[in-house]
């Protein structure tokens, strides 16, 4: 398993090539009006977000309409926030957060990059390189 400074900044770089390749999009809610797979296939194809769409929510409760929408069509995926990954972020052409879920990333992954003992960590594992 790669170290986890590693994994962060893997997430960070995937989030912000899904940006640059505007394949990123933020929607308030994952509430939509009917369950039926059509009017999602044919939402997704409206805004031209591609063959296989990544939904990411803040919780693991996803609404009952998008839920039922997504589990005839195998290329459309509902995920929470804390099962993130770059796999999955590059497996999938779109990337859907909801507006918790940016939130929540946003959280996380600043807390991640500010922490001191990881950066103590990374010091040390260099310092030690060094000297061997």
């Amino acid at each position: 398993m790669l170290p986890f400074w590693l994994r962060v900044y893997g997430l960070t770089t995937a989030l912000s090539i899904k940006l640059a390749q505007d394949d990123l999009h933020i929607v308030d809610s994952l509430d939509i009006p009917t369950d039926d797979p059509n009017f999602l296939e044919r939402l997704i194809e409206e805004r031209k977000w591609g063959i296989s769409v990544l939904f990411i929510d803040d919780t693991d409760i996803m609404p009952k309409n998008i839920t039922q929408a997504t589990d005839s069509i195998n290329h459309y995926n509902l995920m929470p926030v804390y099962g993130l990954n770059v796999y999955s972020m590059l497996k999938h052409n779109t990337l859907v957060l909801t507006l918790a879920a940016v939130e929540r990333i946003e959280e996380r992954i600043l807390f991640q990059l500010n922490r001191l003992d990881l950066s103590i960590t990374k010091s040390h594992k260099r310092d030690r390189k060094s000297v061997v």
